[in-house]
């Protein structure tokens, strides 16, 4: 167990994996924040790179209290998030991603509208997308209701929750629902565990509406979000993941038990696993065709945007309401 003494009650955790690129301008963003009040907990996961070396010499010249945990094998981001979750005594923890950048208001804006109303168990923001060279690159993630009242209405319609990884949470009432998940899935990989983490976490936290229990996003942009450049194609795992835990979500709140995912996946039908390949095509293909544009690669663009529409119609739409500000109520 890591023992702080009890003078602060926030958790600042930072999973890390081979972020050595990108860890100092992480770190330079925190010590940055106005609000200093939080532990700083930094979980490696066996990195194979020198990010534990740039770490180590980044407080040195920069000393500041933290903990640097060293994982002795690799294990996951959901693992990670899970031994934050069950090893710090804070009441509130709130996850960085390891080459996210924060604006300096951040912390303090999230911390002190969620101790604002004991209703709020967890807290977002908005996110601005950033390139491999911290260069701004248009598009974000704008996703979260803004209001109790929004949240409630959703929450009673059994959608799934959408919640950034740049969120503050009451960490006993993460562990009342379980935290992040870790069990119930295959050995080896892909590591279904690690994907849509917190798509899981935060629609499990969301089935305490029924206390009165609310998941909010305060609407300003108070973190860079990193996009990776390499073309995607692993659609099809996230695709599965979130009908997992749509299948979840619906058996709880019908009071049946949870499936574990090795249940779930063994459960589906040729048909199904059809049609989340061809909704993972489009997602797949989408992605890849914005960064293509992006790229001035034009002509290769637009054809796989025109194909992500014809396996999944919708799904652009979607996309654009969640990632503009395009439809966004404020």
């Amino acid at each position: 167990m890591i023992a702080f003494p009890m003078l602060m009650n926030l958790t600042l955790a930072i999973c890390i994996y081979n972020a050595s690129r990108y860890i100092e301008e992480t770190l330079q963003s925190v010590l940055a924040q106005q609000m200093q009040e939080f532990y700083l907990l930094l979980i490696d996961d066996c990195s194979t790179d020198d990010s534990i070396k740039r770490i180590e010499q980044f407080f040195l010249d920069h000393p500041r209290q933290h903990e640097l945990v060293c994982f002795e094998e690799n294990r996951g981001l959901a693992f990670g998030r899970y031994y934050a979750e069950h090893n710090v005594h804070t009441e509130y923890l709130m996850f960085l991603d390891a080459d996210d950048v924060l604006y300096p208001r951040a912390i303090a804006t999230l911390y002190n509208k969620i101790v604002s109303d004991v209703d709020l168990i967890g807290v977002g923001c908005y996110l601005e997308y950033i390139d491999e060279n911290s260069q701004r690159i248009g598009g974000g993630i704008f996703l979260g209701e803004t209001s109790k009242d929004s949240f409630y209405r959703k929450a009673r319609l059994n959608k799934l929750i959408f919640m950034q990884s740049t969120a503050i949470y009451r960490r006993e009432t993460a562990l009342s629902i379980g935290g992040h998940a870790i069990n119930g899935f295959p050995s080896g990989k892909p590591r279904f565990q690690d994907y849509c983490e917190d798509l899981d976490f935060w629609t499990r936290m969301s089935d305490l509406y029924t206390e009165g229990k609310a998941i909010v996003v305060v609407p300003e942009v108070l973190c860079r979000y990193r996009k990776s450049s390499g073309l995607s194609s692993n659609a099809f795992y996230m695709m599965v993941k979130m009908r997992y835990v749509k299948t979840n979500l619906l058996r709880r709140r019908s009071g049946k038990t949870e499936l574990t995912f090795i249940e779930f996946y063994n459960s589906l039908s040729d048909t199904e696993v059809t049609q989340l390949k061809h909704d993972a095509i489009a997602a797949d293909c989408l992605r890849n065709g914005v960064l293509l544009l992006r790229q001035f690669r034009v002509l290769s663009g637009i054809w796989l945007i025109l194909e992500s529409i014809y396996y999944c119609p919708d799904y652009w739409i979607d996309k654009l309401k969640h990632n503009t500000r395009i439809f966004r109520r404020e």
